[in-house]
């Protein structure tokens, strides 16, 4: 029995096999060359190699976009060409768990994959496809870049070998520059010379020559208005020799370094800005007009004066100063402890809002059309579960709050009790009030958690009950793992068979031969005293009749029952040739139908249109 349904199934598939080749899809085979020409144009090529079949071409470029879209996802997609049946669906179902995470917008099943649905395919590997290409544009810069890095690391372009040629030039030109035009020192400071900028200056030579010119230019300008300042310009030969002085002094603190680098006298005084001439002069004024200036010990005291007050006036901005910073540090420890805890709150939000997308997508990955009803069911006894607990939480906080207004109010009434004790029975009406408020307030709060354990025990029990219940994939898993199995038990038990027959006939020819040589060992050894007399030799020829009865006999009967093998045989054989004619009538009634069902669609969608 069960070798012979074995043995239907393998000619059931053969034929199944010839029936796919008869009957060719037009529409399914332009998809299938249209798939193929999408995943080339993607830059999956071995879509080419002609040694390979449909579905490895097709599987195969599924995982390569999959893979090749940069997408984290927790599913091994390992494909593997050639592979069974067994490896074929574990593939197909680690494909369609891959599509789920990857929000894919087109529906798709296991068995399409199996089945080479190329017309459902088809919109998936497009947008597969789209996606890869959309990854390969973001990442397609820094990929390059990298690899250019990579290439600059080991060769040289004829354009790189001629840029390191010029830039060694160029370095050593510039440094061959540098060399000859630095900086050289002409003058050295005394040391008991305080170091100020025009000093340095003039220590290296760097005199700067537009002071002369602002020099001219001020007495022009006050040649402009002679008329309105004549008792200045009375005074400009006086302010020159002046600054000749101050020239002079500075000079005469600094040492020569290099004779042949000498500086002149006015050369030397453009050292001194215009500015501070100004000053000198204003400091130098008397009120007398006669252009006197002071003496050494009261340009020394006013000196002293000028920088008392510089100090006392840097100090008081120091103290202002130094309370402003120790403000800002105080603001600044306290927004900085009030951003630490901020982000350690955002920190915990961010994790939770992490956990509940995971669990929403894990959830997501769960929904299918058979369980859509139970997961918006439990969906709302979540929120429900979510609001209850929010209530108890608001409805803690306002006993919590109550309870310390009370408590507030108590300690305010024992205070005022002992002011007098007039008051005394509306003060245990008032804690009789409160006692009743809270003994409902509590009664209230126990119902409300009856409630809530009573949702919870609802939802726990929904989630079972769905857990319970499997779905199309599992159903469809489990009725390709019988099938298998029973595969494997009907191959197993025609094994079994052919060696109880082989043993059997093994058996029965021992038995014969046996049987034979014991008669062959009797004749021979009876032969020579039944030869010896008349009497004898009749009963040796009866029972040699009677052997060869036997025998006869034997063979009658295991011809008839060799009859009866092969007349069974014939209709065994004959009832399998009309199964396999219902199944082939079944399939092309089937496939009938499917058409009927697509013009069918085809005709609703032309009147919906």
């Amino acid at each position: 029995m069960f070798g012979g349904d074995r043995r239907s199934q393998i000619i059931t598939a053969n034929a199944r096999e010839g029936e796919v080749q008869e009957r060719v899809d037009e529409e399914s085979v332009a998809k299938y060359n249209e798939i193929i020409e999408i995943l080339l144009a993607g830059g999956y090529f071995r879509a080419r190699i002609s040694g390979l079949s449909s579905f490895d071409k097709v599987v195969g470029g599924m995982a390569w976009s999959i893979t090749s879209s940069n997408v984290d996802l927790d599913v091994d997609v390992f494909f593997q060409e050639n592979a069974n049946i067994k490896q074929k669906i574990k593939l197909s179902e680690k494909l369609i768990e891959a599509l789920h995470k990857l929000k894919c917008p087109y529906p798709l099943q296991a068995q399409q994959i199996q089945g080479q649905d190329y017309i459902n395919l088809f919109p998936i590997i497009q947008w597969l496809v789209a996606k890869v290409l959309e990854t390969r544009a973001e990442t397609g810069d820094l990929s390059r870049i990298y690899s250019e890095s990579q290439f600059n690391k080991t060769y040289e372009t004829p354009q790189d070998r001629d840029f390191n040629a010029r830039k060694d030039l160029a370095v050593s030109f510039m440094e061959e520059v540098d060399d000859r035009y630095c900086p050289k020192r002409r003058f050295r400071r005394q040391k008991d010379v305080d170091s100020t900028p025009q000093s340095t200056l003039l220590e290296y030579g760097k005199l700067n020559r537009s002071a002369t010119k602002d020099k001219q230019e001020r007495k022009d300008d006050k040649a402009g208005i002679k008329s309105k300042l004549e008792s200045t310009m009375a005074k400009a030969d006086d302010d020159m020799e002046r600054e000749e002085r101050m020239i002079s002094e500075l000079s005469s603190h600094l040492d020569t370094v290099n004779d042949a680098a000498g500086v002149s006298g006015r050369n030397i005084g453009a050292l001194v800005s215009a500015d501070e001439i100004s000053s000198a002069e204003q400091a130098n004024y008397t009120p007398s007009g006669k252009g006197e200036g002071l003496s050494g010990e009261g340009q020394k005291m006013m000196a002293q004066k000028q920088h008392q007050h510089q100090v006392h006036a840097l100090e008081k901005q120091v103290a202002v100063q130094t309370a402003a910073l120790q403000k800002i540090k105080a603001t600044h420890d306290a927004l900085a402890q009030k951003v630490e805890e901020i982000q350690g709150e955002y920190n915990k939000r961010v994790a939770l809002n992490e956990r509940i997308i995971l669990e929403t997508q894990k959830l997501d990955a769960l929904e299918t059309p058979e369980n859509t009803k139970q997961l918006q069911l439990l969906r709302q006894l979540v929120g429900l579960n979510e609001s209850l607990r929010n209530q108890e939480a608001q409805f803690k906080a306002s006993c919590k709050k109550q309870m310390v207004e009370w408590k507030a109010l108590i300690e305010s009434l024992q205070k005022g009790a002992g002011l007098g004790g007039d008051n005394d029975e509306e003060e245990r009406e008032r804690r009789q009030l409160v006692e009743e408020t809270w003994n409902a307030d509590t009664e209230k709060m126990k119902r409300v958690r009856g409630l809530l354990a009573k949702k919870n025990r609802d939802i726990s029990q929904v989630e079972r009950k769905i857990d319970d219940v499997p779905s199309r994939t599992e159903l469809m898993q489990y009725q390709r793992q019988f099938v298998e199995l029973y595969e494997q038990v009907a191959s197993k038990l025609t094994e079994t068979r052919q060696y109880y027959l082989s043993y059997n006939t093994l058996e029965d020819t021992r038995s014969v031969l046996a049987r034979e040589v014991s008669i062959l060992n009797s004749i021979h050894d009876n032969y020579k005293t039944a030869m010896a007399s008349k009497a004898s030799r009749e009963k040796l020829i009866e029972s040699m009749d009677s052997i060869v009865k036997g025998v006869l006999g034997n063979l009658e009967k295991e011809e008839g029952k060799l009859g009866r093998e092969k007349k069974t045989a014939d209709e065994i054989s004959d009832r399998y040739m009309k199964l396999v004619e219902k199944e082939r009538s079944y399939y092309k009634a089937t496939r009938e139908f499917q058409e009927e069902c697509k013009k069918n669609e085809l005709l609703l969608e032309k009147m919906a249109e």
